[in-house]
């Protein structure tokens, strides 16, 4: 689920803090597949490093950038189609102040070429569709205003 393939143009900060992950499922290994919050929450810490987003992640809440992130849905694909969609919800704060926030929508498809084996399509679907999201949201912060001195385009909000 690592984004490994996406620089952002300018830094944002140094640190960033990301609280756990809500909304997300363990996969019962006797059911479907799903997407956990601890593994989506790993994928975001590395793919904000690996896209300089962030020097680093905190593993306490020591510096300016917070991270508040809701997996909202994730689809259960229909018989032989198998694409999965995500919805994430995500609200970035700078000094308890939320300069960013976005519900971002993001698929993923798996192939008999991917996995013959449905169960592995269906994974790998899954991971997919959620790569594409971190990617959606790394896009969306570069393109966004962000940095330690100035806000965002959103208007300031104390955070709760």
């Amino acid at each position: 689920m690592t984004v490994k393939d996406y620089k952002v143009e300018k830094k944002i900060g140094d640190k960033i803090f990301i609280k756990p992950v809500i909304g997300g499922k363990k996969t019962n290994p006797l059911w479907v597949s799903n997407i956990s919050n601890k593994n989506f929450e790993e994928a975001l810490k590395k793919s904000f490093i690996e896209s300089n987003a962030f020097t680093k992640t905190e593993a306490i809440i020591d510096g300016d950038w917070v991270l508040e992130v809701s997996i909202i849905s994730v689809s259960r694909p229909k018989w032989f189609n198998l694409t999965v969609k995500t919805t994430v919800e995500y609200k970035l704060y700078n000094k308890n102040n939320l300069v960013f926030s976005k519900s971002i929508n993001q698929s993923g498809n798996a192939t008999m070429s991917d996995a013959f084996y449905g169960a592995k399509r269906l994974r790998l679907a899954n991971e997919i569709s959620a790569k594409n999201n971190i990617k959606a949201l790394l896009e969306s912060l570069n393109e966004t205003a962000l940095d330690s001195t100035a806000s965002a385009s959103l208007p300031l909000v104390p955070a709760k």
